[in-house]
């Protein structure tokens, strides 16, 4: 059975998660294809598709005149085939961010549309508690990036649940530099630290603290080997990817302790590196906790291993999933929205 994921062209990190997926399936004996979708794709919401055939050879495509843009080229990488037309019973994988567009292709008839929850606070919240995006997370099969998310859609009426992680395409670094032997004190994103500038230019004082911004993927890989603690600000809407590779790479990771960093399955380490939101706005507290990181860094150093041996797993659990996806052979019943 064809799969078809739909995805934006860009070159980051849920593009990537789902173009990881479909060069996964097929490698595993599967069909799958990406639909690249623009911002006219979105505008045109419920009316982003058209149906031509019928019967056996019913398709839907891309309304003429919707496409514009090239996807990034360096997605090319993964060798996944493009699509802009499909046949009706084909699996249509689309990211939680786009609800209006797995709508229409329920509304054309197609059996077996998957959101995949790839984060939970992607999905238009302003939006969910709406009937018909109730309807709709009903309808659909949801696959689930993280335990976070599973439990999300679950409370959300979801009666068709299944998980289909992720895995980090990163080798362990071998033979890590001493985390007292490392220059620099903390690394974080900036992206996920909106907010926290006052906390991080007081930090500044007492740490060396380096931002993860404008560097390629070798020097961020580089960045983290000389880190001691990968701070994250963020609210885990799914299992995050920094955090994994900064143990990778030999740092500690220290996170928020919001969202999927809730659940052990998620983020599986000890409570001495989860930190509650409200210490973030406490610069005496979080300067407590770093300094307690820093000065007890060997004894996490076991929580720290078990976390690597997880990470390093994630990938044949990944097989495992797409692997039950090829394999299931029941269709969703056709349910309009």
């Amino acid at each position: 059975m064809p799969f078809c994921f739909l995805t934006p062209g860009a070159f980051t990190g849920g593009p990537m998660a789902l173009h990881q997926a479909a060069a996964r399936l097929n490698a595993l004996g599967g069909q799958a294809s990406v639909m690249y979708i623009t911002d006219k794709e979105l505008g045109a919401g419920l009316d982003a598709f058209a149906q031509e055939g019928a019967g056996a050879q019913a398709k839907v495509r891309m309304r003429k005149g919707l496409r514009q843009s090239r996807p990034d080229r360096r997605l090319d990488m993964f060798e996944v085939p493009q699509l802009q037309a499909a046949p009706l019973e084909t699996h249509f994988i689309v990211p939680e961010v786009w609800p209006d567009l797995a709508s229409a292709l329920v509304n054309h008839g197609c059996p077996n549309v998957h959101i995949w929850w790839l984060s939970v606070d992607n999905f238009p919240l302003n939006l969910l508690n709406q009937l018909v995006n109730q309807r709709l997370i009903r309808a659909c099969n949801n696959l689930c990036q993280s335990a976070y998310a599973a439990d999300f859609v679950r409370k959300n009426g979801a009666q068709n649940v299944s998980m289909l992680s992720d895995f980090v395409e990163l080798d362990e670094v071998k033979n890590p530099k001493p985390i007292a032997a490392r220059s620099i004190d903390i690394a974080y994103l900036p992206a996920k630290a909106r907010g926290a500038e006052p906390l991080l230019d007081a930090l500044g004082k007492d740490f060396k603290i380096v931002p993860l911004q404008n560097m390629t993927r070798d020097q961020v890989v580089e960045t983290l080997s000389d880190s001691k603690i990968f701070l994250d600000c963020g609210n885990h809407p799914g299992k995050d990817r920094v955090p994994r590779e900064a143990a990778l790479c030999g740092a500690i990771p220290v996170v928020r302790h919001e969202g999927a960093a809730r659940f052990t399955q998620d983020v599986p380490l000890p409570e001495t590196l989860l930190i509650e939101t409200e210490s973030f706005f406490s610069v005496d507290q979080m300067r407590e906790r770093i300094q307690a990181v820093l000065n007890a860094s060997e004894e996490v150093s076991s929580d720290l291993a078990r976390y690597r041996e997880i990470i390093k797993c994630e990938r044949a659990v990944f097989d495992t999933e797409i692997a039950a996806l090829i394999e299931q052979d029941q269709t969703l019943p056709v349910r309009k929205i």
